[in-house]
């Protein structure tokens, strides 16, 4: 059981990981002008934990949706899935 929970968690980890990195992405060369609202969030944290928390904001209020992005939409959406989903597989392999 504890190997298939440590399976489960790091594919979606891995899942949740790429899909901040093309969010990201998407955010910079589609909507500049909201990527550079939220303080230029990066992969790699280069500026700070302040911008990946607006853009946290961002994803959980769904300010996505003002934007008429369908992509874009669909990765927040995505995310708003997978990051409970990570807490509560971590939260099983600490319990199991």
């Amino acid at each position: 059981m504890p190997f298939m929970l440590m399976i489960s968690f790091l594919a979606l980890l891995v899942f949740a990981l790429a899909n901040g990195a093309w969010l990201m992405r998407r955010l910079e060369t589609k909507h500049p002008t909201k990527w550079n609202e939220l303080g230029r969030p990066n992969f790699t944290l280069g500026t700070g934990i302040a911008p990946r928390l607006a853009l946290v904001r961002f994803v959980w209020s769904q300010g996505f949706r003002k934007l008429g992005d369908a992509a874009l939409s669909l990765c927040c959406r995505l995310a708003m899935i997978a990051e409970p989903l990570l807490v509560v597989l971590f939260a099983a392999l600490i319990m199991s």
